[in-house]
């Protein structure tokens, strides 16, 4: 019965939300920014309720805030995911995200970002994580409308699980590449697939991939369909090590 809620719930939300620990933040490198317009963001979010016999709720929010001036950005993400049914959550997670980027030139650029998540569905407790790198771009169109880049980053990080494991701190590499199509005026394709082995621990290791297709009705308000992917191999026996989501959502951009 459980099982048949969440479907239902599910196809009143278009949405499997079963989140990847990995987060994919690439994607939410939007160039809503100009020297005249220096701040940019958004709010997207979407629920569904549903009862047979007891009642689902599925809740997904998200928010952006990006500012660029001459060769900085910085970007903050806020992210929320609820999947109940009944007194029993089958998804739950949460992170906030803060990222920064100084230009060198048209192909290198420097990150810096810091993260904390949670998932007490996979039984994280918390993940912290800080990190550096480069992104350089592989290709740029004429019309600045297709790109593809990639990235390398060091990174720290910690996680607290809920199970007897306690809690444990690695280092890891993070690799990436990232690819933007912009068909027409107003819809925009982005994939953006991620792998962030333990140095030394090749087998230890996070994958994930994310596809974005935008589809603007107004210069403020668009139609959003994104597909996640993940697999984790730094989660306590038992916790569920491959995810994914699909997500149908209206987006107001300012």
């Amino acid at each position: 019965m459980k099982l048949r809620l969440i479907l239902s719930a599910a196809l009143v939300c278009l949405a499997v939300a079963l989140n990847a620990q990995v987060v994919n933040i690439e994607e939410q490198r939007i160039t809503g920014t100009v020297d005249s317009v220096r701040w940019y963001g958004y709010l997207r979010g979407s629920v569904a309720v549903n009862k047979v016999k007891e009642q689902s709720l599925i809740l997904q929010g998200q928010t952006k805030v990006q500012y660029k001036h001459d060769r900085d950005l910085a970007l903050l993400l806020l992210n929320i995911n609820l999947l109940r049914a009944g007194q029993q959550d089958f998804s739950r997670t949460a992170f906030a995200h803060l990222r920064y980027n100084r230009k060198f030139n048209d192909i290198w650029v420097s990150e810096a970002f810091a993260q904390i998540q949670t998932s007490p569905i996979q039984l994280l407790t918390q993940r912290s994580l800080v990190g550096g790198g480069l992104r350089w771009r592989i290709l740029k169109s004429a019309d600045k409308r297709q790109r593809i880049y990639a990235g390398a980053a060091l990174l720290w990080e910690q996680n607290r699980f809920s199970t007897d494991e306690g809690s444990d701190v690695k280092y890891r590499s993070s690799n990436y590449v990232s690819c933007t199509f912009r068909l027409g005026k107003q819809v925009v394709l982005i994939n953006t697939t991620y792998w962030q082995p333990v140095l030394g621990l090749i087998r230890n290791y996070r994958l994930s991939s994310e596809s974005l297709l935008k589809i603007d009705f107004t210069k403020k308000l668009a139609l959003t369909l994104e597909f996640d992917y993940g697999i984790d191999k730094n989660l306590p026996a038992g916790a569920a090590s491959e995810t994914y989501a699909w997500r149908n959502g209206i987006a107001w951009q300012f």
